[in-house]
């Protein structure tokens, strides 16, 4: 699991059946001090979080089948939670 932060939403016409009703969010990568890393990816999202949230993800296919409750669901990268705050090296980063 990894800390990241919604950037944006994804609308799409046509999508993979299983994602009917449920919401794609942009997500980018956070190091522990808060500054983003990486490129941007697309994310299933479990958690009902919306921009600029932090939030816990999972790059892991099987998070989306335990955290939706559908084993045949098949996602890379799963918002699990939105994150309020963390404590890293004794000093709490406060989210909101």
């Amino acid at each position: 699991m990894k800390i990241a932060r919604v950037t944006g939403t994804v609308v799409s016409t046509v999508k993979y059946e299983k994602y009917r009703g449920m919401k794609l969010l942009r997500v980018r990568h956070l190091t522990l001090t808060g500054e983003m890393t990486g490129e941007e990816l697309v994310a299933l999202d479990a958690a009902d979080a919306g921009i600029g949230d932090t939030v816990l993800v999972n790059n892991d296919g099987g998070a989306a089948q335990m955290v939706m409750g559908d084993k045949t669901l098949i996602a890379s990268v799963t918002i699990c939670g939105v994150i309020d705050s963390y404590t890293w090296q004794g000093h709490t980063v406060h989210c909101h």
